[in-house]
């Protein structure tokens, strides 16, 4: 369990990195008003969130639970209850939402989303 963290962990943290530094340097390279505490917030939290999933189906798993994709899919869900109780109320303070500020989560979201996917592809085959 331990070795496939790791990997896991590494494979995200270097897809978060590449991706948030391209993610903030099309956003300065365009000069779009940006909150860059707002773009640390969205890839931490889709960092944290999608490592806490990972983990979650990993323990199940090992105990060889058949329910991986609905667990996948409930931690999916989860990521929007957080994107609609932590976000949406910051980005919704102008009454708007703009853009940029969909894609301060969004891109880190699905960034994550796809890591996670290829991940419990892995866990699957491994189960079978």
């Amino acid at each position: 369990m331990n070795k496939k963290i790791i990997i896991f962990t590494s494979q995200l943290l270097g897809a978060i990195l590449i991706v948030g530094l391209l993610h903030t340097g099309f956003l300065f390279a365009r000069n779009l008003d940006f909150d860059f505490t707002l773009v640390l917030l969205g890839y931490v939290i889709n960092f944290a969130m999608a490592l806490g999933i990972y983990s979650v189906l990993l323990y199940f798993s090992e105990k060889k639970n058949k329910n991986l994709g609905f667990l996948f899919m409930f931690g999916s869900t989860l990521k929007f209850v957080i994107y609609f109780l932590i976000f949406d109320p910051i980005f919704m303070l102008d009454g708007k939402l703009t853009k940029v500020e969909f894609f301060i989560f969004f891109v880190p979201y699905f960034t994550c989303l796809l890591v996670e996917t290829f991940a419990l592809i892995k866990l699957l085959r491994e189960m079978d």
